[in-house]
């Protein structure tokens, strides 16, 4: 079994490292969604060869671990047999409160001495027994400052019962792990080099997926901020199931006929019109939230946001981008991880696609790390 740090790496620039032959594999596992997606190499582009998605079995994953091994690993294994996908390893992903993301500047020193010092004062920046996480680190840049160089270090915990219950699951679906990395790094990798993230822009990564919503803004693609906010995707369905007395296959519909435009018509289905109303006070909070955190990292004399990106289920309410664009005064788009991998439009649905963009952004990011090594 691969050791910490072949557990959790993360963001860099792996997608210009080059790839590796063969088909490679992201499972993204959360409370409410489950995604594989497939890569392969075309020539000397990556290329979809397969794109699954299947709802998370009801409360299997609770906090972002999964208490429920046997029913996550049957979807899997059934996502991967439906599909004719022949993996044998994937590349996974951790995310919200049980993950700690710290941009954190050290004095120039030599990368042994580096990972010395981190074990040593990882308890500054980490709000978790050291005993009960997984820790790694990665310079991401030289800089100077009062007249010497430093370095930008992201540092990134996982609790280990996360990782664990990972790890379990995806055993039982017959598979081993070969990396774990971050859904918003992933995210950040699937959306690299491409008109949402590129060199010289600062971007705010907004991932809605499961219980939290994870920012993260990235400057030319390196990360400098990171926050988890407790509401997402799965905090709303939950409120729906609850209030409106349905199904879950009920909940879900009603949920995607939500439309949050604050300009939108009016005279939807009754069902969706009660979930909307049932969920304004929780999207009016995480918004707020949203807010303070990119008030924050303005406040500190950084350069300005040029977009907020948004990924993860979440990402897939009606005209979400444009509610937080009148919210935010910023300019909002939803993820598009297909823009730098080749498509074969007569094997896939374009339309079905862009419908899943945000859902599937983390698998698929993951999926180029496993094609690049990285």
């Amino acid at each position: 079994m691969p050791g910490v740090m072949d557990y959790i790496k993360p963001y860099v620039e792996a997608v210009k490292k080059g790839l590796k032959g063969g088909s490679r594999v992201g499972l993204d596992i959360t409370s409410d969604t489950i995604v594989v997606a497939e890569l392969k190499r075309n020539r000397n582009v990556l290329a979809l060869a397969n794109i699954a998605v299947a709802n998370t079995p009801l409360n299997a994953v609770q906090d972002g671990e999964i208490v429920d091994p046997v029913a996550v690993a049957e979807v899997i294994a059934e996502l991967l047999a439906e599909n004719s996908i022949n993996a044998k390893s994937t590349v996974c992903a951790v995310a919200g409160q049980s993950t700690i993301v710290r941009p954190v500047r050290f004095p120039m020193m030599p990368e042994s001495e580096l990972a010395e010092v981190i074990t040593h004062e990882a308890e500054r920046y980490i709000p978790f027994a050291i005993d009960d996480v997984n820790i790694a680190h990665q310079v991401v840049n030289e800089v100077e400052e009062d007249g010497a160089l430093k370095l930008d270090v992201i540092l990134v915990a996982a609790q280990k019962s996360l990782v664990n219950s990972l790890v379990r699951t995806v055993t039982e679906a017959g598979l081993t792990i070969d990396t774990v990395d971050v859904a918003s790094f992933a995210v950040a990798r699937a959306l690299a080099d491409t008109d949402q993230i590129a060199d010289g822009q600062s971007v705010a990564l907004v991932h809605i997926q499961g219980w939290t919503t994870d920012i993260n803004i990235l400057v030319s693609g390196v990360p400098r901020f990171s926050r988890s906010i407790p509401i997402g995707y799965s905090y709303f369905l939950d409120a729906v199931l609850n209030s409106l007395g349905l199904d879950e296959e009920a909940a879900r519909a009603a949920l995607d006929d939500v439309d949050t435009d604050p300009q939108g018509p009016a005279g939807g289905e009754p069902q969706a019109e009660q979930a909307a109303e049932i969920i304004r006070p929780a999207l009016a909070e995480l918004t707020g939230e949203i807010g303070r955190s990119l008030d924050f990292y303005l406040s500190q004399g950084t350069d300005p946001i040029h977009r907020v990106v948004v990924s993860g289920r979440g990402g897939n309410l009606k005209n979400l981008d444009r509610f937080l664009t009148s919210r935010l005064g910023l300019s909002v788009e939803i993820a598009n991880p297909f823009a730098k991998i080749e498509v074969d439009e007569d094997a896939f649905d374009p339309e079905l696609l862009t419908q899943q963009a945000p859902t599937v952004a983390t698998a698929i990011g993951l999926a180029m790390r496993g094609a690049t090594g990285g």
